[in-house]
């Protein structure tokens, strides 16, 4: 055990090193698998908009015996067979939304405003201050 404490009196510096390598790979291994999930969640979203798309679409143009004949329908989740399509007709016509508007509009105005308000910028003061002499 002397031994062994000796050991780490004269190599406290490689012992920090390796310590903290072992924590900079964590991070990196969290950081990865935080990554990953999130692209994950992309694709399933990107999914599922692809099958929404492809019911109001594909209402027109398929049969039920078309897809009965294909054999890669079953094989990719998103792909859905006629009986699950609903009707056409039963979307009810897009109206005009005066919240949406004002939603752009508020964009609109916000994108046209000036960034600086003609002041001197805080940055600039927070130079000046760090400059200026302590006790000032």
């Amino acid at each position: 055990m002397i031994d062994f404490t000796v050991w780490m009196q004269s190599n406290w510096y490689e012992l920090g090193t390796l310590f903290s390598e072992f924590v900079f790979l964590a991070a990196g291994i969290w950081f990865a698998r935080k990554i990953l999930r999130t692209m994950r969640a992309s694709q399933e979203q990107v999914g599922a908009l692809l099958k929404l798309s492809v019911t109001g679409a594909a209402a027109d143009r398929q049969s039920a015996n078309a897809a009965g004949e294909r054999p890669f329908a079953s094989a990719s989740p998103y792909w859905l067979t006629p009986p699950e399509i609903p009707p056409a007709g039963s979307q009810e016509p897009a109206e005009s939304h005066p919240a949406r508007m004002r939603v752009g509009h508020g964009l609109v105005v916000w994108l046209n405003t000036p960034m600086s308000g003609g002041g001197v910028a805080p940055w600039r003061k927070a130079i000046r201050w760090l400059q200026s002499p302590a006790g000032s």
